[in-house]
């Protein structure tokens, strides 16, 4: 936003997501609207079995509106000003809905399958150094992450290159077994 009077960090913004509770505070507000601090502790431990006290919860309420993403209305049924009335809703349903949607899409499931295809390379390179003497354990467990890998999920995110080892990989595994 360069040029404006609201300069803001994206990478600070982002890393509001980077936290599994306010994710899942997020996620909540997207299905139940609005909701007060003590109805959202209530359902992050009966749906997300995230036990948070109230202080704790308040922070993290904190962050999402200075991101942006929260509205509070304090004492909003309340004739005079309450805070045990305070009721949190999303600033913007639609576009939280989104980036979060992007997030998952185009930031959290290429990450992963690079962390599935880098976990697959070091047992892969391991068995191969080994050779005949390898473990059925470890051969266990490079077939359960090639299967990983040749996932719909997973096998999109790969790169070219990464694939044709993940094939080398197959063969390499179909040759012990022979």
């Amino acid at each position: 936003m360069s040029g404006s009077r609201l300069e803001v960090d994206s990478w600070k913004l982002l890393r509001v997501f980077g936290n599994k509770a306010r994710v899942a505070i997020v996620r909540l507000l997207l299905q139940f609207e609005w909701r007060s601090l003590s109805e959202i502790a209530e359902k992050l431990e009966s749906n997300y079995d995230c036990k948070m006290s109230l202080p704790g919860l308040l922070k993290h309420m904190k962050e999402l509106e200075s991101a942006g993403i929260v509205r509070q209305e304090s004492g909003v049924f309340a004739k005079v000003s309450d805070a045990r009335k305070t009721i949190y809703t999303l600033e913007g349903k639609k576009r939280v809905e989104k980036v979060l949607q992007q997030l998952e899409d185009n930031v959290a499931n290429p990450l992963l399958a690079g962390l599935v295809f880098s976990e697959t390379a070091k047992l892969a390179r391991k068995i191969q150094g080994i050779g005949a003497m390898v473990a059925k354990e470890e051969k266990k467990r490079l077939e359960s992450l090639l299967e990983l890998c040749e996932s719909e999920k997973t096998f999109s995110y790969l790169t070219e290159d990464e694939t044709k080892k993940v094939k080398l990989w197959r063969m390499m595994m179909a040759l012990m077994e022979e």
